[in-house]
C-alpha cells in the first residue's frame, strides 16, 4: 500500500516535470507524452473511485450467538455491480482475544472484475465466555494499474455472544424442593401414594403427567395422583461471583468463569424442569450498571435471555453494594416461598441478613459454590460443590432431608 501511495505521486511527479521539460525545450513529443501520462492517470483515478463508491458489501449476520467452544462461521460478499473492473481489493478483519485464530487479523486479497463478487467466510472457535465486537472490515483498493489507492471502513461492526459454558446437573439436584407445593408428582418424587393428598380415578382431561405408575399396576386401571396446589414453587438463582473479600486484591479469573458456569447450568436446568426460574447478577452489564434481578418465569425461551445475560456480565472487584439492593428487589416481590440457590465461590457477609429474612418466611436456602475450604457464616439448608471434571455433590443438609 506505501508502495501504490509513492508510485502514484511519484508518477505524478515525473509527468509535471516531463511537461515542463517539453514546455521549455519545445519538444512537442516530451509534451503529449506528459500530457498523456496525466490523462491516464487521472482516469485511473477516476475509475477507481467509481468502482470504490459502488462496492457493496453486506456481512450474513449482524448479532451471532455461539456456545463456548464451538466452532462458527462468518462470512462477507464483496459485488461490484459495474461495467468496469473495481481491480486489486484487499480486506483485513481484526480478531478479538476471546476467538483462537493462528493470527491477529485475517487478511485476503483478489481481483475483482466487472459485474462479479467474492465471499469471504472466516471460521472461528470461541474461546471465553462474553460480549465481543468485530470491527469493520478494513477495504484497501487499487486500480489495475496500480496507481491508485483508496483505504477506507465498510460494513457494520458484528457482535458475537458467547455463552457460558453448562455442565449436567446431578437427577438429585432439586430433590431439596420435593416437598414444595405443585412440582410434586415430577420424576425425582418417590414412588408413595403418602407424598400426596390421595390417589383417584384417571378422568379424561387429566394430565398424563399425573399418572401414578404404582398405584395403577396394583389398581389395574389408569390412577392419578391428587396434588396440593396451595403453595406455588419457584427458584431464585443468585450469580455472586466474588472471588476475593476485599475488591484491592481484583478478581481470581477462573473462579468467576465457574461461577458463571454454574449459574448457567442451575438455570437451564430450572427451566428445563418447568420451574418458575429468576436470575440475580450481581454484576454490571450493559444496560444495568449495578446488576440486574429478574423475576421468575417460566418456559424454555427464557433460556436463551438468561444466558446472554450472563455472557454479558462483567466482574469486578466491587460487588456488594450492587447486592444488597437486588437482594431488596427479591424481597419486595412477595413471592410464595421457593428455593434461593446462591452461586458463589466465596460466602459474602452482606447476604446473610437478607436470606435469614426469607428463610423466616419458607424459602430452602442452597449455597453452590466451587471452593472447599470457603465457610459460610451462616447455616444454609443445602451446600453443593463443585470441582472441575466431577459431578456437583451435596456436602450437608441443615433443615431439608
Amino acid at each position: 500500500m506505501i508502495w501504490t501511495t509513492w508510485s502514484s505521486r511519484g508518477i505524478q511527479i515525473i509527468a509535471v516535470i516531463l511537461f515542463l521539460t517539453g514546455v521549455l525545450t519545445q519538444e512537442f513529443l516530451i509534451v503529449t507524452t506528459a500530457i498523456f501520462i496525466l490523462v491516464a492517470l487521472f482516469l485511473a483515478n477516476y475509475m477507481a473511485l467509481q468502482a470504490f463508491s459502488h462496492l457493496q458489501i453486506s456481512s450474513d449476520r449482524q448479532h451471532i450467538i455461539v456456545e463456548s467452544g464451538e466452532t462458527f462461521h462468518w462470512s462477507a460478499v464483496i459485488a461490484n455491480p459495474l461495467n468496469i473492473a473495481a481491480g486489486r481489493i484487499q480486506l483485513r478483519q481484526d480478531i478479538p482475544s476471546g476467538f483462537s485464530q493462528s493470527a491477529p487479523e485475517l487478511k485476503t486479497e483478489f481481483v475483482l472484475g466487472p459485474h462479479q463478487q467474492a465471499r469471504v467466510d472466516m471460521m472461528l472457535v470461541s474461546e471465553n465466555r462474553g460480549r465481543w465486537i468485530f470491527p469493520p472490515l478494513d477495504l484497501y483498493q487499487t486500480d489495475l494499474l496500480g496507481w491508485t489507492d483508496i483505504a477506507t471502513q465498510k460494513a457494520s461492526p458484528v457482535m458475537v455472544t458467547v455463552w457460558p459454558k453448562r455442565i449436567i446437573l446431578p437427577a438429585d439436584f432439586w430433590r431439596s424442593a420435593r416437598a414444595m407445593g405443585d412440582i410434586k408428582g415430577q420424576r425425582w418424587d418417590e414412588p408413595d401414594p403418602s407424598l400426596y393428598i390421595g390417589i383417584r380415578r384417571y378422568q379424561p382431561g387429566d394430565p398424563l403427567k399425573w399418572v401414578h405408575p404404582y398405584a395403577s399396576m396394583r389398581m389395574r386401571e389408569l390412577m392419578i395422583k391428587e396434588i396440593d396446589h396451595t403453595r406455588s414453587f419457584h427458584v431464585e438463582v443468585i450469580c455472586h461471583p466474588l472471588s476475593q473479600l476485599q475488591s484491592w486484591y481484583g478478581i481470581d479469573r477462573e473462579a468467576v468463569e465457574d461461577c458463571f458456569v454454574l449459574a448457567a447450568s442451575a438455570v437451564e436446568s430450572a427451566l428445563n424442569q418447568d420451574f418458575a426460574c429468576g436470575l440475580t447478577i450481581s454484576c454490571p452489564l450493559p444496560g444495568y450498571g449495578h446488576g440486574v434481578s429478574l423475576p421468575p418465569v417460566t418456559g424454555h425461551s427464557v433460556v436463551a435471555e438468561y444466558l446472554t445475560n450472563l455472557a454479558w456480565a462483567i466482574p469486578s472487584g466491587s460487588l456488594s453494594s450492587n447486592l444488597e439492593m437486588l437482594m431488596n428487589q427479591i424481597i419486595l416481590r412477595n413471592e410464595r416461598p421457593g428455593l434461593i440457590v446462591v452461586v458463589s465461590p466465596l460466602w459474602d457477609p452482606v447476604l446473610s441478613p437478607y436470606l435469614r429474612l426469607l428463610a423466616e418466611q419458607g424459602y430452602v436456602i442452597g449455597w453452590l459454590t466451587t471452593s472447599a475450604e470457603a465457610h459460610c457464616d451462616d447455616d444454609v439448608d443445602i451446600r453443593w460443590q463443585w470441582k472441575k471434571g466431577r459431578e456437583i455433590y451435596a456436602q450437608y443438609m441443615a433443615r431439608v432431608i
